[in-house]
């Protein structure tokens, strides 16, 4: 059958198959010189004439576009063109008759083909043997077409340029639409990695995008260099995430699992710090400042000029998306381990034990803190250097006596934070574990650990309320020797919540002047009856209406520092009082006052008390300052400077609690005293014991040897008086001479004894 048409004319037929004569005649291979093994063109020809479909594929036979073959399929009716295209994918160009079986059934196919199936790329040629009866420029104005051409027009020359024609301009635009589809795919993946925070999400991610960029299923590895934290103890390239083939060598060291030319591939691509395209594959370097990155990718097929591009577009995007999440790991490993040992800190301590109380709800788990008994001595004696060798040899031994079952964090400079299984977290265990030395920088170290813990069923709360119950245990283990450990009992809460409520009580008491007082307590010669002083003593009634005695609340008010504001309200007190007394005729008493080895610390004390003593107007002579032999283990260039700007004042010192073990003889020579008060443990049993009377007296004997005035405190009794006067201790202060009384109390006693 010829290419006419309805009224099969015989010039149509002798044009036709004039040109098929001639077709060998023709360039077949318009452009045979490209070297590439590209797919075929898919062409359509839809046509009710069969003898237009054997033309045709006659005319076509062994032509060549662009160094592609076509591939014909073949319709002969419209419907059968639409079912054909639902089906096969990639046809680029449609030949279609226009009338088959409706007049216009081709006119259409085409507004088919463009709205329904939505193939926009798909050139289309409408080919008829009825030149009138569309018009052709009316034709395509209105439709998506290519070109328009009665078959007559189309001899094998023309139908072959057509054909190209088309089909480039099919390249083109699914080149221009698969640049736009790239695009998009680079827009939105590059939104999507910049919100990774970690290099398993990003590599992941960055294989899905690559994948959907380049529409096609990949053998792909993403190899990336260790972080900073983790090179220390493993270096080189491993394998992240991976795709296709290499999916089983995910997480395997690169040098370990990858063949030699992807090696190779690899160092190349590093070598050049850009994409390298190669035969069979690619590779992109996504490194940054600190780490490297490669992807590598197997390809079966070349990437065409549009693909090259969007990988090299892609990979920058990458490779700014790789640095945000290495910079984001590199800070939370930061925020959340210890440089030095590589534990966990604090913070990531207290959520990960938060995160398993939530989880399990309570059970027998236990928390403790183990710090390293006089660490502080290595640091000094050895030097930092040496002393962070320890930590982390000292961090690796626990991890091997603990378990992998166990929690170990480093919590502090020295301190470790233990959480996991009762029967895992054990003392014992840690003791042997340390009980041979450390090699460190040369030097063998005997290390010992003391441990807090507490169960976690014996305490209510979270991490924090159990890290502070555990501390509160290593704070009582702390005040026995060597490597002790102490568990956490419910008796070390409420003691420190009665501290913590007394300081709180305390400081409102200074502020507000609230419950304070002084009282005074009578100093005699018990041998003439003579009052010749009176010693200060604070006293404070709190909030609840109870008297706090003195050693509870004074020691807390040294460890805080209160104890500066307290002694300087106390003096004002004492010496105002002594001038009142003086002015009443009493000029022979005295005062003593006790101060804190913390008061002689401060550097304003000496000025603080010269105005004070100006104020008052008191002799200084009359003004006696006590303390307790604890002052001997002072800074001694300091305490000299102190006690020696005191007595240039006139102020007389005393050492009080005489005996009591703090200081040694030489202590108490080296500080000159004018005063020796005798503790009252050694006259509590003189008047029943030769053995204590004897002791009593070597005491007296030592201290009236050094000091002009000896004065015997806690003197209860007449037989005590009788025995220490036998002594050659005439001086005394105690219940049987007079409790300490309140200022309007004293001077009531006071003037009951006129012979004072």
């Amino acid at each position: 059958m010829s290419l006419s048409v309805d009224q099969q004319s015989a010039g149509n037929v002798a044009q036709a198959e004039e040109a098929f004569l001639f077709a060998d005649d023709l360039p077949t291979a318009l452009s045979a010189g490209n070297e590439r093994a590209l797919r075929p063109w898919r062409v359509l020809i839809t046509d009710d004439d069969e003898e237009v479909h054997r033309a045709t594929t006659y005319a076509l036979r062994g032509v060549e576009v662009d160094g592609r073959p076509l591939e014909l399929l073949h319709a002969s009716s419209a419907s059968e063109a639409v079912a054909l295209l639902q089906v096969e994918k990639d046809i680029a160009v449609g030949m279609l008759d226009v009338v088959m079986e409706t007049p216009d059934a081709g006119l259409r196919l085409v507004e088919t083909i463009r709205n329904e199936l939505g193939l926009r790329s798909m050139r289309i040629v409408l080919r008829t043997g009825q030149p009138g009866y569309a018009p052709e420029l009316d034709v395509i104005r209105r439709y998506d077409i290519n070109d328009y051409r009665t078959k007559s027009e189309l001899t094998q020359t023309r139908l072959i340029t057509t054909l190209t024609a088309g089909l480039r301009a099919y390249e083109q635009l699914e080149l221009v639409r698969a640049a736009n589809r790239g695009m998009e795919t680079v827009a939105r993946a590059s939104n999507e990695i910049f919100r990774l925070r970690s290099t398993q999400e990003f590599s992941r991610v960055l294989l899905q995008c690559l994948a959907e960029l380049l529409g096609r299923d990949m053998d792909a590895v993403v190899c990336l260099e260790k972080s900073s934290a983790e090179a220390q103890r493993d270096h080189g390239l491993y394998i992240e995430s991976a795709a296709g083939r290499y999916v089983a060598m995910q997480g395997c060291a690169a040098e370990k699992a990858l063949d030699v030319e992807m090696l190779r591939a690899i160092r190349r691509c590093t070598a050049a710090r850009s994409c390298v395209f190669e035969p069979g594959r690619f590779a992109m370097w996504l490194g940054c400042g600190s780490r490297d990155a490669v992807v590598v990718v197997d390809l079966e097929q070349p990437l065409h000029e549009i693909e090259h591009r969007l990988v090299e577009m892609f990979a920058s995007s990458l490779a700014v998306g790789f640095e945000n999440v290495d910079l984001i790991e590199r800070l939370d490993f930061f925020a959340f381990f210890d440089p030095l040992t590589h534990l966990p800190n604090r913070t990531r301590f207290i959520a990960d034990v938060d995160q398993d109380l939530f989880s399990r709800q309570g059970g027998t788990r236990c928390l403790a803190i183990a710090d390293i008994v006089r660490f502080s001595e290595v640091n000094d004696a050895l030097g930092h250097r040496c002393g962070d060798s320890l930590l982390v040899a000292v961090s690796k031994r626990l991890r091997v006596a603990l378990g992998t079952g166990v929690t170990l964090s480093r919590i502090a400079a020295d301190s470790f934070g233990i959480y996991g299984p009762e029967n895992a977290v054990d003392p014992e265990s840690v003791r042997k574990a340390f009980e041979l030395p450390f090699f460190v920088h040369g030097h063998a170290l005997a290390i010992q650990m003391r441990m807090g813990l507490v169960q976690v069923s014996q305490c209510k709360g979270n991490a924090v309320e159990l890290l502070r119950n555990a501390n509160l245990a290593l704070t009582q283990a702390r005040r026995a020797d060597g490597g002790s450990f102490c568990e956490f009992s419910v008796m070390m809460s409420e003691d420190v919540q009665t501290r913590v409520s007394m300081l709180h009580n305390l400081r409102a008491a200074i502020d507000f002047k609230r419950g304070l007082s002084v009282h005074y307590q009578p100093l005699v010669n018990a041998a003439s009856g003579e009052v010749l002083g009176v010693e200060a003593l604070l006293r404070w009634r709190n909030d609840f209406g109870e008297m706090v005695p003195p050693l509870r609340f004074i020691p807390l008010a040294e460890r805080t520092g209160m104890i500066n504001e307290l002694g300087l309200w106390v003096l004002e007190q004492a010496l105002d009082r002594l001038a009142a007394w003086h002015r009443q005729g009493h000029r022979q008493l005295g005062i003593a006052i006790n101060i804190s080895p913390v008061q002689l610390r401060s550097e304003d004390f000496v000025p603080k008390v010269r105005r004070i003593i100006e104020y008052c107007d008191v002799p200084p002579a009359q003004i006696c300052f006590e303390f307790t032999e604890a002052v001997g283990l002072e800074d001694p260039v300091l305490l000299a400077a102190r006690l020696g700007a005191l007595r240039e004042l006139g102020i007389r010192l005393g050492i009080d609690d005489f005996g009591t073990g703090h200081s040694s003889l030489r202590q108490l020579i080296g500080l000159a005293t004018d005063v020796v008060k005798i503790d009252p443990t050694y006259i509590e049993q003189i008047a029943h014991s030769a053995e204590e009377r004897a002791l009593a007296a070597s005491v007296v004997e030592l201290a009236r040897s050094r000091c002009p005035r000896v004065v015997a405190e806690g003197v209860e009794t007449a037989e005590q008086a009788q025995a220490l006067l036998a002594m050659g201790c005439e001086l005394m202060q105690g219940f049987h001479f007079g409790r300490p009384m309140a200022a309007d109390q004293f001077d009531a006693w006071l003037r009951g004894n006129r012979q004072g």
